[in-house]
């Protein structure tokens, strides 16, 4: 995280607060007070600057995170977790609390924190901003248009993680659609099958995409209803947005800037391989049919002499989505590293034989291992050597479900 030279106003700290409760709705922010900071060229649209604002505070949110080597629970971890959860994940405060295992007025002081750490960034960026460099003919270096920010960020996006718990980001996106369609009298049920499997997507974009669509939908809604629902099928799955109600007319100029809207939002499906088809009811209602393929499950190897602590990672892990292949001694961890060539590995260092030093540095070294992230897994204190030899990260034992799911989200 960059160094903050200076705390922010509390007038700035304020509309930073006010930016995030309205980070979603993307017509508020068109006329917001931060649209003028120096990091969006004022030359564009109003309705191009809020989407640049819009990926200024998620990026914002980026910026805290310490990292997989900063201990759980930790005041970085948990600020940057918590700003996740609720902007992120749509997450209510009382769950965000839950999760974090702190109180809700806790959760409200951490809340206040965050976000004065992230004014604190923004206004530091801003300060260090400098107009863009003069083109060779002495003009001025051209910004890219509206499609061409979005594929710029959808391409970033669609180089981190590709898998997406798709019931978690339904869920989290009907929370963050829910102010806005109480205040059009529009109920959104959500009806999806057991048990869907991952899908090959970036989980923030796919959000993105879906929380747009439902915008789309609410907009044209006067009362009524958005079913939401989705099953899985052979390497896909379809998920259907139908909306039932009373549609409302939009103006001419309206209807326009709607379908640039829409527009916009398949140029971000089309980067994540995400097919959406239009679709209308008898009466004329809007909805939307998305199909998203599946990723085959991602193959962790775990080490561990215990016998307990082999099952209970395989219990957190298969929950997951993760597949699990276990091995119980340094040979036989390096054996299955060559030949399943899995995604990471989880490994204890005590272990009899060649423990998990050797384990470690043999991985680290050999042309067809070295590839591999390996997150230590031990109750030595021993951090700094385990890192300086080539781990992609350190969990002291007994480690937590959540600590070990969120190292590996970290790897991408």
């Amino acid at each position: 995280m960059p160094n903050v030279t200076a705390p922010a106003s509390a007038e700035f700290v304020a509309q930073v607060a006010d930016a995030y409760e309205h980070l979603y709705d993307l017509v508020y922010l068109r006329t917001h007070p931060l649209l003028r900071l120096p990091q969006i060229d004022q030359r564009l649209p109003a309705k191009e600057r809020a989407w640049r604002l819009h990926q200024i505070l998620l990026e914002a949110i980026e910026a805290l995170d310490p990292g997989p080597q900063a201990p759980t629970q930790s005041r970085t971890w948990r600020r940057h977790r918590l700003m996740v959860l609720r902007y992120l994940e749509g997450m209510e405060v009382q769950a965000v609390a839950d999760d974090l295992g702190i109180s809700k007025r806790h959760c409200f002081r951490e809340h206040e924190v965050a976000i004065a750490a992230i004014a604190s960034l923004l206004a530091d960026a801003g300060s260090n901003h400098s107009e863009a460099e003069p083109a060779p003919d002495g003009g001025s270096r051209a910004e890219p248009g509206r499609l061409e920010l979005l594929r710029l960020e959808a391409a970033r996006l669609a180089r981190s993680s590709h898998q997406a718990p798709l019931a978690e980001v339904l869920l989290g996106a009907v929370q963050l659609a829910g102010e806005m369609a109480r205040r059009r009298g529009v109920h959104i049920r959500l009806e999806i099958a057991p048990n869907l499997p991952p899908v090959a997507a970036d989980r923030n974009t796919l959000r993105q995409l879906i929380l747009g669509l439902l915008s789309h939908l609410l907009e044209r809604l006067d009362g009524g209803e958005i079913a939401v629902t989705g099953a899985a099928h052979a390497g896909c799955v379809t998920l259907s947005l139908d909306s039932f109600g009373v549609a409302t007319a939009l103006s001419a100029p309206a209807a326009q800037e709607a379908q640039m809207r829409l527009s916009m939002l398949h140029e971000l499906a089309a980067v994540q391989n995400i097919r959406v088809q239009s679709t209308a009811g008898e009466s004329g209602a809007l909805g939307f049919c998305l199909e998203l393929a599946t990723t085959r499950p991602r193959t962790i190897l775990v080490v561990d002499d215990n016998h307990d602590a082999l099952h209970l990672f395989e219990r957190y892990l298969t929950q997951h989505n993760y597949q699990v292949v276990m091995a119980q001694s340094g040979a036989e961890a390096l054996e299955k590293a060559r030949e399943v060539q899995p995604f990471a590995v989880t490994l204890d260092l005590m272990m009899p034989g060649r423990d998990g030093w050797d384990v470690l540095q043999t991985l680290t070294n050999q042309p067809a291992t070295q590839h591999i992230p390996i997150i230590i897994c031990t109750v030595l204190a021993a951090k700094e050597m385990a890192l300086s030899l080539g781990a992609a990260a350190f969990l002291a034992k007994p480690v937590s479900e959540q600590a070990l799911i969120e190292a590996l989200e970290a790897l991408g």
